[in-house]
Parts: structure tokens; C-alpha cells; sequence
């Protein structure tokens, strides 16, 4: 448990590093240009807020990812990508689609709040936001919760059910929004439990790339008044729930289809403990 939470305290010190230097490199720009003036300041950074932010969440996503590539917490190479067979990805895509439909109308029926909506609006409006949205989160985030972190659980020996959980658990919480925390641990639980049946990461990225992407999308084409509706209210009770109950019905029936052709393809139960170096596979 202790690396895990030193994992997640790397990732929020990149972010925070990354912000600190945005800001620096803007305010060296500014003062470049000789914009002293307070008021001049104040109304450039309020107009270069959201753009400093997201390019250092894509800069801290960089820096997050060598991290643990440099420190061999995960590795990434050509014979992970010829592991998994192409047939497992394909189904894995209507699988995690089918996890998120019936997850996010769960999750509006919680009615939290939402700290982060005027944020994640004004992020889909800037090209490095769609991007750490919709490409560097899901690549970093499985990395780090599936591919260094539940996987060491599972390599210490823990029962996969309660390295699927915990890791899930840490990645809802990391994302501090509560709109956000039901919705991204039940996902988690998904992507955990692929990763523990395929061994690679790459479906869950997948399907993190796939949610992430269709968020940024609602986003940049919805007005703030759309965005306020539920499902039901954009497209009614009888087309939402009879999309409810297909999804479930295809989650259920891949999730059985899925545990009898993909057994864990690695040695994880009862393990001796490893070094915090050894490497683990993606």
C-alpha cells in the first residue's frame, strides 16, 4: 500500500510541478513583452488560465509516464502489444461502452455535485485540454492504477478481488470532484478487471481514450444550458431506459463471454514479495 500512495503523491507532485513552471514561463513572456501593469496582469492571466493549466497536465502526464517507465514500475514494448490478441480488444471496446452508458445514468441519479464543470468547459474549448483530457489521462491513469499499482498489489499476493478494488477506490478518488468519484470507481473496477484477465493495459486505455473522448466532445458541442440536462431529459425516459437495459445486457453477457475465454495469463496468487524495482509487465 505504501507505493501505491507514494505513486499517487508523484502524480500530484508532477501536476503541481508542471503548473509552477507554466506559470513561470508565462509570467517570463509577459514581463518579455513589458506588460507590467496590474490590470494588464490580472486580465492576461485570467484569459491564460485554463490554457497554463492544461498544457501542464500534459506536461505532467509526460513526466508521470517516464517515471514510471525510467523506474521500470510498468514497461511498454512490442511483444505486450502481440500478447494480446486483437479479438480480446474488439470485445473489450462494447464491453467498457456498456459499463459506461448504464454507470453514467447511475451516477446522475446520485445528483452530486460537480465542481469541475465550468473547468472541463473551458478545457474542451483548448486544443491542450482536449488533449490531456482525452489522450494523456487515460494513457497515465491506467499506467499508473492498473499497471504499476493494482498490479503490485496483485504480485504481493493480495486476493484479485481486493487489488481490483483498492486500486479502483484510488482511482476515484484521486479525481476530488464527487460528480466524478462514483462514476470513475465503478470504471475502475472495469478497467482493473480486465487489466487482471489480459495482462496489458491497452483495453482499458481504450475504453479511458473512449469515455474521455466522448466527454471532450459533449462538451465542446453542447451549450452550458444542455449540459445542465440528464439523460433522460435529453432523450427521454423510453429511449434511456431501453438503452439502459441493452447495456446491461451486453455488459453481462461479454463479462461472462470474457471470464470463461480469459483466464489470468500471470502467476499472481500467492507470490512472494517483490522488490519495489522489479518490473512489471503492460
Amino acid at each position: 500500500m505504501k507505493r501505491a500512495v507514494k505513486l499517487v503523491l508523484y502524480y500530484f507532485l508532477y501536476q503541481f510541478v508542471s503548473m509552477f513552471l507554466a506559470f513561470v514561463a508565462w509570467g517570463i513572456r509577459i514581463a518579455a513583452n513589458q506588460q507590467v501593469d496590474v490590470d494588464i496582469l490580472t486580465q492576461e492571466l485570467t484569459q491564460a488560465q485554463t490554457q497554463i493549466g492544461a498544457v501542464s497536465l500534459v506536461i505532467a502526464g509526460i513526466l508521470m509516464t517516464w517515471h514510471l517507465l525510467h523506474f521500470r514500475y510498468v514497461t511498454f514494448n512490442r511483444d505486450t502489444l502481440r500478447a494480446l490478441p486483437l479479438r480480446t480488444v474488439l470485445i473489450s471496446v462494447p464491453f467498457c461502452i456498456a459499463a459506461m452508458y448504464f454507470s453514467q445514468l447511475l451516477n446522475e441519479f446520485m445528483d452530486l455535485e460537480n465542481l469541475n464543470e465550468d473547468l472541463f468547459l473551458e478545457m474542451s474549448r483548448n486544443v491542450f485540454g482536449c488533449l490531456s483530457m482525452a489522450v494523456v489521462a487515460p494513457i497515465i491513469e491506467e499506467l499508473l492504477f492498473r499497471g504499476a499499482i493494482e498490479d503490485h498489489f496483485l504480485r504481493r499476493g493480495w486476493q484479485p478481488r481486493n487489488a481490483i478494488l483498492v486500486s479502483a477506490l484510488l482511482f476515484g478518488i484521486i479525481h476530488l470532484n464527487p460528480a466524478q468519484i462514483p462514476f470513475a470507481f465503478f470504471i475502475g473496477l472495469v478497467f482493473g478487471w480486465l487489466y487482471y484477465r489480459t495482462g496489458s493495459v491497452i483495453p482499458g486505455i481504450i475504453g479511458h481514450f473512449l469515455n474521455n473522448t466522448i466527454v471532450c466532445i459533449t462538451l465542446m458541442s453542447a451549450t452550458k444550458e444542455e449540459l445542465q440536462l440528464t439523460t433522460v431529459e435529453m432523450m427521454g425516459e423510453g429511449l434511456t431506459y431501453t438503452l439502459f437495459a441493452v447495456s446491461f445486457v451486453v455488459f453481462v453477457v461479454l463479462y461472462f463471454y470474457l471470464n470463461k475465454t480469459l483466464p489470468p495469463v500471470k502467476p499472481y496468487v500467492e507470490e512472494a514479495p517483490v522488490e519495489p524495482t522489479e518490473t512489471t509487465a503492460v
